[in-house]
């Protein structure tokens, strides 16, 4: 530019007479534009995209079409971990769409809100996907009538006297806390295992109103009845969880995962159906009459150990009592013993908060040796939030699923009736805009009148609505019992690498439970 138009273009700015905006135009020369031609461009169509474009993996809907002619794969091949779910939400979005051979669709959602929309088109009778290699050890092994899932209320609580014997089996765990460990306080590399035969023993105080002696001396003896149920229930786990995932070739013939299993199965179902015929042979001797209220049995009428309430309950047959018991035993035991792990870990890894919850329980009991009772829980309201802490870092299960019942709409996508849907339950209670430092124990965040995030679907530890963990109850009074009785006695320390969790149909422990157990001055 030279001076001259410098000059020129300054002066115009500096002049007494504004610059229009616009030039004059008639307005007759204008045009009109009909209100029709405006919403037109305005609308936006929101009606829901089509199912199948719904995001996912490019390699897998590549060879969706082809995957019919490939060998069973299992639908937990895809997520045998949180990890890989972490990866196909963060690549993308919050709904993954995947496929496999004799699955059908797959949908995966983690966020609160799309959780709620399926769990909302419940009715009395949701539809959820059983353990296929245990629905076949049912039906084809044992030529049992149902394989389930049942329809049963997750209302069955542990009543007064059960609770008592509860009490008497966390003693037992203490006193073999005494036993085991050594000069430095610190318990062996498998206390695991100890863990898992307390669970085993208050299911069977529950479920039997039995004492195996599980935790006893002599229960240590491979050779005896309580070593032998341990070893069935171990293997049993560890076999289901190989015949789960991968190539399920067991379809097809019997593979030697599926012939273990098989094998361990068989002594569980023994114990449990001398369990039963003992408890129809004991209510074949009193009058029924006053234990049955319709189809249910109500807990504050009668004190009945939960297999009797079963056997009274209208519409269960004694076959659906012993496929229902085994998925409790396999599932809910191990469920019980590893969250139990867990929060035992986590307080140990926060000795503040460990500090906190022992001053709550020295208020409400003063003495060692005082009574601990369900009611006496209702009064420890920090040691319910630990609990309720734990299990949102390391729920039971990272997930849980559903069979859409009908076509609904999440995230603008179609999702068609009878799609399997993957809810990815320990992902959502982990999320920063569900929970505020969400990788910390705190339990502080649950003692606050009004809970972060979107609570009541943002954190399912024990499922949701009728299909929800049946022994919820039971695993919750167990593990408060155990902690506050274990807290009172011993100072936990934990002195090792990070124990973090692999996923073998529940969440386990990856590494030795070597804890320290200090004696409290």
């Amino acid at each position: 530019m030279n001076q001259s138009q410098a000059t020129v273009i300054t002066d115009t700015l500096n002049s007494v007479e504004s610059i229009p905006l616009l030039d004059p135009v008639e307005v007759s020369s204008s045009f009109e534009i009909s209100q029709p031609m405006l919403d037109a461009q305005i609308t936006v169509d929101k009606s829901p995209l089509p199912f199948e474009e719904v995001p996912g993996p490019a390699i897998l809907k590549l060879w969706e079409k082809y995957w019919k002619y490939v060998p069973f794969l299992g639908r937990l091949s895809w997520n045998r971990n949180v990890t890989p779910l972490k990866y196909l939400f963060n690549e993308h979005g919050c709904i993954v769409r995947i496929n496999g051979p004799l699955s059908g669709d797959i949908v995966m959602i983690h966020r609160p809100e799309h959780i709620a929309e399926v769990l909302k088109q419940e009715g009395n009778t949701p539809i959820r996907s059983g353990i296929d290699i245990l629905q076949h050890y049912h039906l084809h092994h044992r030529k049992y009538r149902l394989a389930g899932p049942f329809s049963l209320s997750a209302g069955f609580r542990v009543a007064g006297s059960q609770g008592c014997r509860i009490d008497m089996v966390c003693d037992e765990l203490i006193s073999r806390v005494y036993k085991i460990r050594n000069k430095q306080d610190e318990v062996p590399s498998n206390f695991h295992e100890d863990i898992i035969r307390w669970a085993m023993e208050c299911f069977s105080a529950v479920t039997f109103n039995k004492h195996t002696g599980f935790l006893e001396t002599s229960g240590y003896n491979a050779t005896s009845e309580p070593s032998r149920i341990i070893s069935a229930l171990m293997t049993a786990h560890k076999y289901m969880n190989r015949c789960e995932t991968g190539f399920q070739v067991w379809r097809f013939f019997l593979t030697p995962f599926a012939k273990n299993l098989f094998e361990a199965c068989d002594i569980l179902d023994g114990v449990i159906g001398k369990h039963v015929r003992q408890a129809q042979s004991k209510l074949r001797s009193r009058s029924l009459s006053g234990y049955k209220t319709g189809s249910k049995v109500k807990d504050t009428e009668v004190d009945l150990p939960v297999l009797e309430k079963f056997l009274v309950t209208d519409g269960i047959q004694p076959d659906d009592i012993c496929t229902l018991l085994m998925d409790m035993m396999i599932l809910g035991v191990q469920a019980t013993a590893n969250c139990e792990a867990f929060l035992l870990y986590h307080l140990a890894k926060n000795p503040r908060t460990q500090r906190k919850l022992y001053d709550e329980i020295v208020n409400v009991l003063p003495d060692k040796d005082s009574p601990l009772t369900k009611e006496t829980l209702k009064d420890m309201r920090y040691l319910k939030a630990c609990f309720q802490e734990s299990l949102r870092l390391r729920p039971a299960f990272p997930y849980f699923t559903r069979l859409l019942p009908k076509t609904i709409s999440i995230h603008g996508y179609t999702i068609p009736k009878g799609t399997f849907v993957i809810m990815a339950n320990q992902i959502s209670s982990q999320r920063e805009e569900n929970y505020e430092d969400p990788q910390k124990f705190r339990p502080e965040r649950w003692l606050t009148s009004s809970s972060e995030g979107n609570a009541e679907f943002s954190c399912l530890p024990f499922g949701y609505g009728t299909r929800s963990c049946l022994g919820k109850n039971m695993a919750e009074t167990t593990m408060m019992l155990l902690t506050a009785k274990l807290v009172r006695q011993f100072r936990i320390e934990y002195d090792y690498a990070d124990i973090k969790s692999s996923f073998m149909m529940v969440n386990v422990p990856n590494k030795p439970l070597r804890f320290r157990f200090v004696d409290r001055i």
